[in-house]
């Protein structure tokens, strides 16, 4: 009587469980691996993303400060005229010049400008082809048709060479001063009014206005 043994295949299906068990945990192990590797790299990009932005944050605030020295922030004591594909006017303090190839380089006067303002077109002087530090910029404004008539020269401190986000911030910057300014107008404004009707009321018999 010929009889089957049973015992051979449950032997060889445990070897095979075992090698795929090994070989899925060893997966799983390099897998783990190369995900971990990969957190270290985000997390690395991070921090040096929020180390640079806290850089480009501070150097921005440091223009833009009360009494800051522009020659010692500056980077450029000339910009070769040829270079210059336009000139941004952000405000009547702020100007950007665009080199081209995401070359920027900003204008921070000490004082204001009268004349300048935002967009405003502009000429500039110019010595051998080249703009540089102590040269001047007018505005132009027009005064009827084609008349063409300059502001007053504004003298340029330096040149200070801008990253895009570096700009971004210069004209996010820009923009909350000038709400702020205006902010501060409007509540004056409000709190002349309000000393008025206080005033008028005073004086009524009944203490009623009109």
């Amino acid at each position: 009587m010929r009889t089957k043994d049973f015992t051979r295949r449950p032997r060889s299906n445990l070897r095979i469980i075992g090698s795929r068990a090994l070989i899925a945990c060893l997966a799983f192990f390099l897998n783990g691996n190369v995900f971990a590797d990969a957190l270290d790299i985000d997390s690395t990009d991070v921090a040096a993303q929020t180390a640079q932005q806290q850089e480009d944050e501070q150097r921005v605030e440091a223009i833009f400060a009360d009494g800051a020295d522009m020659v010692e922030i500056g980077s450029e004591r000339c910009l070769p005229a040829r270079r210059i594909r336009g000139v941004d006017v952000l405000d009547n303090r702020t100007v950007v010049f665009d080199m081209g190839r995401k070359d920027n380089y900003l204008v921070r006067l000490k004082h204001q400008c009268f004349g300048l303002r935002r967009d405003s077109a502009i000429s500039y002087e110019m010595h051998g082809g080249r703009l540089c530090r102590l040269d001047g910029f007018r505005s132009i404004e027009t005064w009827g048709l084609n008349r063409f008539v300059p502001g007053p020269r504004c003298s340029i401190p330096a040149f200070i060479k801008l990253s895009e986000a570096e700009l971004e911030l210069v004209e996010a910057k820009v923009l909350a001063e000038k709400a702020a300014r205006i902010a501060q107008r409007n509540a004056k404004k409000a709190a002349r009014r309000a000393a008025k009707e206080a005033k008028e009321q005073a004086r009524s018999p009944l203490g009623v206005v009109g």
